[in-house]
């Protein structure tokens, strides 16, 4: 009786344990304030973060903080009790959402595929031969090393050749360098500087990597709590591209945005058409699970 006993409070405890852990804010983009002795105080890197605070975002703003293996991150404009964002977290883990969008972009980079690869021929084309094209080697050697690195699963090394190109980029290509460089942060578990890079970034759908932006700024979305901001790009998504191959995964994360809305209805009708997609795959045996659960 007694094993029993504490057992049970074993597992009482240990909820109760983890709220109340403490937090650090790893990283601050913008305006980001906690509530502290009943006034906001603007916070920095390295902040510890009670779980009774409560947080101010502001407009453009990004925040990650980081509780042993639990990070929150947030970019949704508006006020926000720790305790509630924790309890957020926990529905996104017991999802499975991250993992989801890691196991179908994980391997994008594998054998650098070429990803609109001719818009610096084109742009040489267009200066023409007399001008030089030093700068633009410069930015292709970096995409180039970039992506190598990518592929060997060294993101913060990528990072830093994405910035460089970045720096060097015209309007045509900046937008795909900040994808890069917010696939690389965010496939490292840094949620807070890759948000900030997409938010950047608004890609038409007609480039190339326009289909694993929306899965990954999806992912980012609904870790931040912008549950109607994800539907929207979503919707957007499913009408221009209604057969692609990360339909799917769409599915899933909108289930999870209408659940999360209260709108039960919506997400099993959104779980049972990923079900159906391809019942085999992760994707489908995790949206089985979640339907079941509802």
């Amino acid at each position: 009786m007694d094993r029993a006993i504490s057992v049970l409070l074993f597992l009482i405890l240990i909820p109760a344990a983890f709220v109340c852990a403490e937090y650090k804010l790893e990283y601050v983009y913008g305006s980001v304030e906690m509530r502290a002795g009943g006034a906001w105080q603007s916070t920095e890197p390295g902040t510890m973060i009670a779980p009774d605070s409560m947080l101010r975002i502001g407009s453009g703003s990004v925040a990650e903080l980081t509780s042993g293996n639990l990070r929150i991150m947030l970019s949704e404009p508006g006020v926000y009790s720790v305790a509630e964002l924790t309890q957020s977290s926990h529905r996104v883990s017991s999802w499975g959402i991250v993992q989801t969008v890691r196991g179908k972009i994980r391997n994008l980079f594998r054998g650098q595929p070429e990803i609109e690869s001719t818009a610096m021929g084109v742009r040489a084309e267009e200066v023409g031969d007399d001008l030089g094209f030093d700068w633009m080697d410069e930015e292709e050697d970096a995409v180039d090393q970039g992506k190598g690195l990518l592929a060997e699963e060294r993101y913060l090394e990528a990072v830093e050749y994405f910035e460089e190109a970045l720096e060097l980029a015209d309007e045509h290509n900046r937008g795909l360098y900040q994808f890069y460089i917010a696939y690389a942060y965010a496939m490292e578990g840094r949620y807070g500087p890759a948000m900030r890079y997409l938010s950047q970034s608004d890609p038409s759908p007609l480039m190339v990597h326009y289909p694993d932006h929306v899965l990954l700024k999806g992912q980012l979305l609904v870790q931040s709590r912008a549950y109607q901001e994800a539907l929207d790009l979503f919707d957007s998504f499913l009408r221009q591209d209604p057969d692609h191959e990360n339909l799917q995964e769409v599915h899933f994360l909108s289930a999870f945005c209408h659940h999360q809305l209260g709108r039960t209805g919506e997400a099993e009708r959104m779980l049972r058409q990923a079900c159906q997609l391809d019942p085999s795959s992760q994707t489908g045996r995790q949206a089985k699970s979640m339907l079941d659960s509802l």
